[in-house]
């Protein structure tokens, strides 16, 4: 008999549009349920003074690996990088970390640039992952000179060679460097949240044009680094580009003309190209599929958070995108029966597996409570039920 696949050869068989020994089972779990499963408060996991140049810090990366061998699932690694190397002269944030009387710790870091003081705050609760309290630009033209500063507006962007932290997931699963696309790189920038983001869009298109494009030859050069260094995947993050928020418009505008170059440029370096879009996003899949050169796409929720039906896009798009998808979170995953959760997953078995490019996941990260037993049905019956 023919050795099983491991975790990463699943994952990238599917990635490539080919059938793997079973249908990949990869559930964002993110941050949430590896955290809860670590047994460690929230505030100590994220601020655990090591290292880190991804998405989350080292202890949490490593909560992540411990939580798919837990579950026996394929792993998604979304938190490689690759740390920035920072000139001397350039402005840089200077922490102050304050315990709360009430639990968590809050992160004050301010920096001095030439155009004034700039500054942002971020609350890390004991039971929860982070959010940010306070943004960097409160006022568009006054703040974006002093944010760009502090990215380097000379535009001599270094990086680091190599990943620290490729060998982490190993072959339980694919290594993933991640790069917001502009839409959602500015949205963690922009106090106001969307409202405030949006008016700038439509009230200063032209100022916002100029930010659009300084981030994009940024976000580019640090995708050549990214390449170079041999990722197994890139995923390029939209969350904040859902059209549960934001138009058609706006994405092809501000993110559409980066996704490209993106996918352009790994394409030709032989690297996946991933881009991850939360909510509705059915009118995306067509434009990504048919404008783009993105290998997959994800999480493709459905409803109520979103509005794909998977089934039909597998139809129009199976012989173009792999499809990582589709199951509701925060209502479906937290709250169905194991028994639920199987029928479902059968059903999406059998609507998208055919012929590999499909990988059996959730909609965007699985609940902090989501019941263990529904992640061990939903592995369960992508090795029973999924092979091929």
């Amino acid at each position: 008999m023919p050795q099983p696949m491991t975790g990463k050869q699943r994952m990238l068989a599917a990635f490539a549009l080919k059938e793997a020994d079973h249908v990949p089972v990869s559930p964002d779990i993110s941050a949430m349920v590896p955290v809860r499963l670590s047994r460690r408060p929230f505030d100590e996991m994220f601020l655990d003074g090591k290292p880190h140049s991804g998405y989350a810090s080292a202890s949490v990366a490593q909560a992540y690996v411990d939580a798919v061998r837990y579950y026996g699932m394929d792993g998604w690694y979304i938190y490689g990088s690759l740390p920035e190397i920072v000139p001397e002269d350039r402005p840089r944030w200077q922490e102050r970390l304050v315990r709360e009387p009430h639990g968590g710790q809050t992160l004050y870091e301010t920096a001095q640039t030439p155009y004034g003081e700039i500054s942002r705050v971020k609350y890390f609760p004991i039971d929860q992952p982070p959010w940010e309290m306070e943004k960097p630009i409160k006022d568009l033209k006054r703040d974006w000179p002093q944010l760009r500063a502090m990215l380097g507006e000379n535009e001599d962007w270094q990086w680091e060679k190599e990943f620290v932290d490729y060998d982490r997931i190993g072959d339980l699963g694919v290594f993933t460097a991640s790069i917001g696309i502009p839409q959602d790189w500015y949205f963690f920038q922009r106090e106001g949240g969307y409202n405030v983001m949006f008016y700038d869009y439509i009230d200063e298109p032209a100022y916002m044009q100029e930010v659009t494009e300084f981030y994009t030859r940024y976000a580019l050069a640090r995708l050549r680094a990214i390449l170079s260094a041999g990722p197994d995947e890139v995923m390029l993050g939209g969350s904040a580009s859902s059209l549960s928020v934001s138009s058609p418009d706006i994405f092809c505008k501000h993110d559409l003309p980066f996704i490209q170059q993106a996918a352009e440029l790994c394409k030709k370096a032989g690297v996946i190209s991933h881009l991850h879009v939360c909510g509705r996003s059915r009118q995306l899949v067509d434009i990504v599929a048919n404008e783009t050169e993105v290998n997959v796409m994800e999480p493709l929720e459905e409803p109520p958070g979103g509005n794909v039906d998977i089934a039909e896009v597998k139809k129009l798009y199976g012989k173009r995108l792999c499809l990582k998808g589709n199951i509701n979170t925060f209502g479906f995953m937290l709250t169905a029966t194991p028994q639920q959760v199987e029928a479902k997953a059968k059903r999406l078995i059998d609507d998208c597996a055919e012929g590999g490019g499909f990988v059996l996941s959730t909609g965007d990260q699985c609940g902090r409570d989501t019941p263990d037993e529904n992640i061990f049905k939903l592995v369960e019956v992508a090795k029973t039920y999924g092979c091929y």
